[in-house]
């Protein structure tokens, strides 16, 4: 395999650089039977973040992918669910408004826009399924079709449908015309509200039987881009949606910023629409099989089966074989595949390989002897909690040693336990302790720490977001010299790309909507506190990287949980249900958990462990405060954490 293809394997990430087919590149999702797209009569909304797969999902549903021409003839075609895919362009859209116009004319404005728009899609369908290997539309058939009755709503009509095209470009390019120039929209020609079903769509099915049974799926991408009153448009589109013409819209959470119709009505879940939590899916369906599929897809899918013994690229694109993919000897094979090709250490291995190192060592050594020399005289040294097979217990000593309760005679005769096997507290200190006071060992001399590696970490760190994972796999693959036909990526690559990645992760932050800069002074800041929390040298709360507010969410202003929304739409934030509520009279009390993927950068934890507590003031400040405040903020901490004034997170200086 060249190494041209294996390090530019993941280059592309998003959909719209794969084009509109997208049919070969499509890994069907585990859940994919679960969402009923192409047989629902009822909207659905679709929900994720950004890198949930919307956008590729979407595609593969429209008719580019579903009649692609790299479609079999012997598979499933459905004539009657053909897809339509439609990403308004804001930059157009975002014009039709004010500049002394009322609502009412830019909601004209935009029905007929938008009704245009899907006329071109519709259009567009028939010729991409003619021209694909469905044998039931010809293109004679397209030739034949006869829109004479269209002239009912405008002579100039064409009867044709290969007229049809250039009539609808010409009427459109007529709404953007009028959009830059607002005295002409009242010049304009509006199609009813009905033309687009009762007229154009009936014109399509009365027009031959093969066209009898045609229906169409509308997906509406990037639904929260659009403005207040163009969501009410789609709205009332979905309160009365139905076939032949039933629309989807698609959102990063939070996105629907009304529920209002143009009329008195407003949507409702169940009622009006079904919601397909993408994010939550991806979470809950056995997200390491699918990254692991994704990954061998992109790598082997061009290559002969044989290449990959136990990965078949066929398999992963057919929709009935989602039971096999979901079976124990299925996934266990991808995931020893994963395993060998992304190697990681389990906590045993980092301990040893840890005490290997001479400056560790010597560290280790220094920080027992100081925490016991606190104590007096005693009969042990640093030499008496060091035993080969023992490493990860040793690790620890130095935070067991700095608490203030801790009784040094105490910890030895536990260690003396702990070596000889016997039933020893050093069992639950080593869980509860052993991810801080091993980040903390790093901390002090390098940043190539193995925590970071490995395609268990890689899928934990991407939680459940496909861009995120292919992101440190694309940082990560760029960083190697392969030399062997099957890629392993050595520890030390998928380090700097792990960290790498999450920096331009990070970085793209003020791209996130009209908050994107306080978006990314928060990520920052509330980094740089999980940062001092890591750096306490006693660790008795170890692996925090979320908070909890006091007083729970309804203590926030409006400005607050505003921008907590926003903060959980771009996925820098996720809310858990709190798992130690101490104040039970506040149900509404979460956890708010900093995205995985930020850990490498701040040098934390990305395990979901332990929490901080934080008032509503502090928390404004976080997203929101002067540079002063800030400041003060994160010294109020140190002092808290006991920390050093010289003690400065590794993480870039406070933005």
């Amino acid at each position: 395999m060249e190494h041209s293809i294996l390090k530019n394997a993941f280059k592309s990430n998003r959909a719209e650089e794969l084009g509109l087919d997208v049919w070969k590149d499509f890994v069907v999702p585990l859940f994919y039977n679960d969402m009923d797209l192409s047989e629902a009569k009822k909207t659905r909304k679709i929900i994720g973040g950004r890198g949930s797969g919307k956008t590729m999902l979407l595609r593969y549903l429209s008719h580019h992918s579903q009649f692609s021409v790299n479609k079999d003839s012997g598979e499933k075609y459905a004539i009657n669910s053909i897809g339509l895919y439609w990403r308004a362009d804001t930059n157009f859209l975002t014009m039709l408004i004010g500049q002394g116009v009322e609502e009412n004319v830019w909601v004209k404005l935009f029905r007929q826009y938008m009704m245009l728009t899907i006329c071109l899609e519709i259009l567009s369908s028939l010729r991409t399924i003619a021209d694909s290997n469905y044998v039931g539309i010809t293109d004679s058939d397209l030739k034949n079709l006869n829109f004479v009755d269209l002239k009912d709503y405008d002579e100039d009509f064409p009867s044709a449908y290969s007229d049809l095209s250039r009539y609808f470009r010409k009427r459109l390019r007529e709404c953007e015309s009028a959009a830059s120039n607002p005295s002409e929209i009242e010049s304009l020609r509006f199609l009813p509200h009905s033309f687009l079903v009762s007229g154009f769509i009936e014109s399509i099915k009365n027009s031959s039987p093969v066209f009898s049974d045609i229906g169409f799926l509308l997906f509406v991408d990037e639904y929260e881009n659009l403005l207040n009153y163009q969501q009410k448009v789609i709205n009332t589109e979905i309160k009365h949606s139905k076939f032949p013409l039933i629309y989807h819209v698609a959102m990063k959470k939070n996105g629907m910023a009304t529920s209002e119709t143009l009329g008195a009505e407003s949507i409702q879940g169940i009622a009006d629409y079904r919601v397909i939590d993408l994010d939550g899916l991806l979470l809950s369906s056995s997200f390491d099989v699918f990254s692991a599929e994704l990954f061998l897809n992109r790598v082997f899918s061009d290559f002969d089966g044989g290449l990959l013994e136990g990965f078949n690229s066929n398999l992963i694109k057919d929709t009935s074989s989602v039971a096999t993919r979901l079976s124990p000897q299925y996934r266990q094979s991808l995931l020893d595949i994963m395993r060998e090709i992304l190697p990681g250490m389990d906590y045993e291995q980092m301990a040893v390989a840890v005490l290997k190192s001479e400056s560790h060592l010597g560290k280790l050594k220094r920080d027992i002897d100081q925490e016991l020399s606190k104590f007096g005289s005693l009969d042990f040294s640093s030499d008496d909690f060091l035993a080969k097979g023992f490493e990860k217990g040793s690790i620890i000593v130095p935070a067991l040693l700095s608490r203030k309760s801790s009784n040094p005679d105490e910890i030895y005769r536990e260690f003396q336990r702990y070596k000889a096997r016997e039933p020893s507290r050093f069992d639950g200190w080593i869980q509860n302790n052993f991810v801080g006071c091993y980040l903390q060992m790093y901390r002090a001399y390098d940043r190539l720490c193995p925590f970071y590696a490995g395609f268990d970490t890689y899928v934990t760190m991407a939680r459940g977001n496909i861009r995120h994972f292919y992101e440190l796999c694309n940082a990560a693959m760029s960083r190697s010299d392969f030399s062997e036909r099957k890629p392993v990526i050595s520890i030390e690559a998928q380090i700097l790309g792990a960290r790498s990645a999450s920096e331009d992760i990070l970085n793209e932050a003020p791209t996130y909507g009209r908050l994107g800069s306080k978006i990314r002074a928060f990520i920052y800041n509330l980094g740089h506190i999980f940062e001092f929390s890591h750096m306490r040298k006693t660790q008795s709360e170890s692996e925090v990287n979320h908070f909890s507010i006091k007083g729970g969410f309804s203590s926030l202003d409006e400005e607050d949980t505003i921008f907590l929304s926003e903060a959980v739409k771009w996925g820098v934030v996720y809310q858990d249900k709190s798992t130690k509520n101490k104040d039970r009279s506040n149900p509404d009390n979460s956890d708010w958990v900093l995205n995985p993927i930020y850990a490498p950068f701040f040098f934390i934890s990305y395990r979901k462990k332990r929490k901080i507590e934080i008032s509503p003031s502090d928390f404004r400040i976080l997203h929101s405060g002067s540079p002063d405040r800030r400041i003060d903020l994160e010294v109020l901490y140190k002092t808290k954490w006991q920390l050093e004034d010289g003690d400065q997170p590794y993480s870039h200086t406070l933005f």
